[in-house]
């Protein structure tokens, strides 16, 4: 499997030069990969500032040099997949948004390929759609989707540079996170197989949201890393201390993760 890798997830909901400090930050700490996120409210405060995530994103590639830069996630609510590409309130069933979802990837995934791109899918259509210039990483960047239902997991075995996933706000416990998160690992990877890719091949990125509590200490932190590891999991991402206000030693065990424990583990291939 890859190295393990460990993300920064900062939602854009700080005053701009708060942000760009967070930013470089993240950087300075080690992080492999500073995530922000594309949504209209702020996902888990109701009445907050919450900057523009494509606009942010370009933010955040010109002011740190080294740690790599995405959103986690962006949304087919409000997104087209040409405007999206370009840039770097509906009432559909659970089956027309699986659908909407599995044609905006695929279209994405063209844009993102070749310079001129036409498509005619259900729900998406384009005509010579341009993008130029292409981006800089080829054959483009990679496309990280979040799925946890058996139709997205096969999108993202099918499509996916790297598989994300959480809890949910019905997990109460870190067991049934732990659970949850092994079922769906072993179903990705099982997907994966179907349709000939290796799962090794794609990162199983997971994002550390309560009832995890990943700056409790560091022996919390190793062992947390250690048990997902074992299911398959080989990206963490991070929210930043005291996001929820858990414990009163955040910042003391988020500086001793960052300088000590993140290290050496970057360095240390992850279990099977």
């Amino acid at each position: 499997m890859a190295d393990l890798r460990f993300c920064a997830y900062q939602y854009q909901h700080l005053p701009l030069d708060a942000l760009r400090g967070r930013w470089r930050d993240a950087e300075g700490a080690g992080f492999d990969v500073l995530w922000n996120c594309d949504t209209v409210v702020e996902p888990d405060r109701p009445r907050h500032t919450f900057f523009d995530g494509p606009a942010t994103l370009t933010m955040m590639a010109a002011d740190t040099r080294r740690i790599r830069v995405g959103t986690l996630v962006t949304s087919l609510y409000f997104r087209q997949p040409v405007t999206f590409a370009k840039a770097g309130g509906v009432d559909w069933s659970a089956g027309e948004r699986v659908a909407r979802f599995g044609e905006f990837v695929e279209l994405v995934d063209l844009l993102l390929r070749q310079e001129v791109t036409t498509y005619r899918g259900q729900f998406y259509r384009c005509e010579e759609a341009e993008t130029v210039p292409l981006p800089v990483q080829q054959p483009r960047p990679p496309v990280t989707i979040a799925a946890h239902g058996p139709r997205m997991l096969r999108i993202a075995a099918e499509h996916g540079d790297g598989w994300s996933s959480w809890g949910g706000y019905d997990v109460a416990s870190e067991e049934d996170f732990y659970a949850v998160t092994a079922d769906r690992s072993h179903r990705f990877d099982d997907l994966c197989v179907a349709v000939d890719r290796d799962p090794a091949s794609i990162r199983h990125s997971l994002v550390c949201f309560p009832p995890l509590t990943p700056w409790l200490s560091v022996e919390y932190f190793q062992e947390m890393v250690g048990r997902f590891s074992e299911i398959g999991i080989d990206e963490f991402v991070l929210y930043w201390p005291q996001a929820w206000g858990t414990a009163p030693c955040e910042e003391a065990v988020f500086e001793e993760v960052t300088a000590t424990v993140m290290p050496r583990l970057q360095r240390s291939p992850s279990s099977p």
